[in-house]
């Protein structure tokens, strides 16, 4: 905690804290893009023109393309930036741009390590995405199908359950590799240049040499990394609902006094809401990065202090970069220690 203050508000620069914890927020968020399609009935697709149906399959073409084009960008700029974060926040350094050059080409090596991890954890996953496509059309679809209200009940919803306990701890374990990696592994890419396989064998010794304090480490980083989430998450609704009570009066007043004004007032009305609104989005932005920034700044320094005491060159960074403790003492404490004559002064007496 005492890492992340200093770093983001000692002394606190509003830019300095909004620029790390931007960082912090698009370094894991980065790369993860989720549309949702609703697909239509069949039968209002056959009775479309067959130009037009055309012309809608090239638009969800190219829109899956553009999507899918933006989404390799994001992962690309989050990979790089949890590369330069982890240098922010071991050094102390608040200068983005210097970092972003200098580990250009270490970025890739570390997107192949997590395409890598993406791979293995898809072959892993694939037979349970299977068993359970195959469970719901065999069931709800296939011969004897029972039905959604026989598909919830009695011996399907045990099934069910188990099924869902499973994909779970399937999940868990596979956080916990990420984890693993992340925190323990990329230092070494990072701080030393090092490959895949040198960054893995370095974490491997380290799980040889400590499993128990390992294991240890993995289960406080979800316990804490799952209560400050929901905490950070109440915070953002508490303060964001908080906020809205002065843009809400201004409204109320705004809107008592113009909406009888004629087509004047029911224009300016608009342009007030439109200007409120895009104020409020951009506040709401700044306080989502600014809670979720600061909290994986602190992971992201929780995990260093872990690794430091096991890396040296990580906690000469950490040991370097940290500034002294500050002390205030009252006046006259603490006391000045008397001065004593010298020998050489007693014997002329």
């Amino acid at each position: 905690m005492g890492r992340t203050r200093d770093l983001m508000g000692r002394p606190f620069r509003m830019g300095t804290f909004l620029k790390i914890a931007a960082v912090a927020f698009f370094a894991e968020m980065g790369g993860g893009l989720n549309l949702n399609y609703r697909s239509g009935s069949s039968n209002v697709l056959h009775q479309l023109p067959p130009a037009f149906l055309a012309f809608l399959v090239a638009f969800m073409v190219a829109l899956v393309f553009v999507s899918l084009i933006i989404g390799l960008i994001l992962f690309y700029i989050g990979s790089r930036l949890q590369l330069v974060l982890l240098e922010l926040v071991a050094t102390r350094f608040t200068f983005v741009g210097p970092l972003w050059r200098k580990y250009g080409s270490r970025t890739w090596r570390w997107i192949g390590l997590r395409l890598l991890l993406l791979l293995c954890f898809l072959i892993v996953l694939l037979p349970f995405i299977v068993a359970a496509v195959l469970y719901f059309f065999h069931h709800a679809h296939g011969a004897g199908a029972l039905g959604v209200a026989g598909l919830f009940s009695g011996l399907h919803i045990a099934q069910i359950l188990l099924f869902i306990a499973a994909l779970l701890l399937v999940l868990l374990i596979v956080s916990a590799i990420y984890m693993l990696v992340h925190d323990l592994a990329l230092p070494f890419l990072a701080l030393e240049d090092l490959s895949i396989s040198q960054s893995l064998a370095r974490l491997r010794a380290i799980l040889a040499a400590e499993p128990g304090q390992v294991i240890l480490y993995l289960f406080l980083r979800l316990v804490l990394g799952i209560v400050f989430g929901i905490a950070a998450e109440i915070a953002v609704v508490l303060v964001l609902l908080i906020s809205l009570i002065p843009p809400g009066i201004i409204g109320v007043i705004l809107w008592l006094s113009l909406h009888h004004a004629g087509t004047a007032g029911t224009v300016l009305l608009i342009a007030c809401a439109i200007f409120g609104g895009l104020v409020f989005l951009c506040w709401a932005v700044c306080v989502v990065i600014g809670f979720m920034g600061t909290l994986l700044t602190f992971f992201q320094a929780y995990a260093l202090y872990f690794l430091g005491g096991r890396y040296p060159l990580l906690g000469d960074l950490l040991d370097r970069s940290t500034p002294p403790p500050e002390f205030a003492y009252t006046p006259g404490f603490p006391p000045t220690p008397p001065r004593y004559p010298s020998p050489a002064a007693l014997t002329d007496l």
